[in-house]
């Protein structure tokens, strides 16, 4: 059975994605409930401000913690604005830096005829990707979304998924070696969003 730990830094909403991954595996529990790099797979959450997050993981050290994570080649999964930090930097309330685990930036959807922020369930489109082919069993299926800010990466090939909102391919599934990135909430996306979180804990 997998180890899984989330990282309960102050942003997000743990109680639920705990509560999803214990469906799951029999060994989820907060970083904070014990501070050891002993698990198999890392889950950063994130509701809030891309620059309010950066400020928490670099002022309070969990940087560390997740770059040591990455170099041990363990799986570390972002959820929504967990996904954003990912990335190099964000331009929400002024330009903060990310993890630049994946090249890019986030930014605001340039929407023109549909509201912010995005919020309800919406079909994602799958792209070719032989590492995560056995995701593609979940394509055209309907996630969660709550979010007004987008990745916009350097190389598309880091993109497994996306959606289209109003006209604009908004990627909701990144990825780069032990690196992954989800825009949607499979904690909130019912019985899809538990069997693509067992799909990812079982198969990577």
């Amino acid at each position: 059975m997998k180890k899984i730990t989330i990282l309960d830094y102050g942003l997000g909403n743990i109680r639920s994605l705990k509560n999803s991954l214990k469906l799951i595996s029999n060994n989820v529990s907060y970083f904070s409930d014990n501070k050891k790099n002993n698990f198999d797979i890392l889950f950063i959450p994130g509701v809030g401000s891309f620059s309010k997050a950066s400020e928490i993981l670099f002022q309070k050290d969990y940087s560390n913690l997740i770059f040591e994570t990455k170099k041990k080649d363990i799986l570390i999964v972002g959820i929504c604005l967990g996904m954003h930090l990912l990335l190099t930097k964000g331009f929400e309330d002024g330009e903060s830096r990310g993890l630049d685990f994946i090249k890019g930036y986030v930014d605001k959807i340039p929407v023109k005829n549909q509201k912010i922020p995005n919020i309800g369930w919406r079909k994602v489109s799958f792209i070719d990707n032989k590492q995560f082919n056995f995701l593609k069993k979940f394509n055209n299926s309907k996630f969660y979304f709550v979010h007004s800010y987008m990745s916009n990466l350097e190389n598309k090939k880091n993109i497994i998924s996306h959606i289209n909102y109003d006209n604009i391919k908004v990627p909701t599934i990144i990825h780069e070696k032990n690196v992954l990135g989800i825009q949607f909430h499979p904690e909130k996306s019912g019985e899809n969003g538990i069997e693509f979180l067992k799909e990812i804990i079982n198969k990577y």
